[in-house]
């Protein structure tokens, strides 16, 4: 099910399961959350990236709720896309994840439009919770 843009989820009416697109450019990182993510009932990935250019293209057919962003990548970092993608698609949630230091890295997400920001290391035990914070911003 897929939100529509009139009515944006609430933490307590998800669209079951949000439609997720992982962006990473470690394959490696993007081939253990995808497995992690498939154990989640909240989530249903429906495509992966290696840029930020590869996520603006795929937002554009994918009919996302959730875009789970890396900070750094090669050809279009996760701050440019991020900002064009939050003029884009409004109501799409962009959680920026890195292994930087999390007071700057947050900053920085945040500044660019990030509706929220996971530090990679603690992933595992954050999402969940982050992603409720995503859709009590504005």
């Amino acid at each position: 099910m897929n939100q529509t843009p009139n009515a944006p989820p609430t933490p307590d009416n998800f669209p079951q399961p949000l439609r997720t697109l992982v962006v990473d450019d470690s394959f490696r990182f993007l081939k253990a959350l995808c497995a992690y993510l498939q154990t989640e009932p909240l989530f249903q990935v429906v495509g992966t990236a290696m840029d930020g250019g590869e996520a603006l293209h795929m937002a554009e057919f994918l009919g996302l709720d959730l875009i789970l962003m890396d900070l750094n990548m090669p050809v279009m970092d996760g701050l440019q896309a991020t900002a064009i993608l939050r003029r884009r698609v409004p109501n799409m949630r962009i959680i920026i994840m890195t292994t930087e230091h999390p007071a700057t890295a947050e900053a920085k997400a945040r500044a660019h439009g990030a509706h929220g920001f996971i530090w990679k290391p603690r992933i595992i035990g954050d999402l969940i919770t982050e992603v409720h914070h995503a859709w009590q911003q504005t």
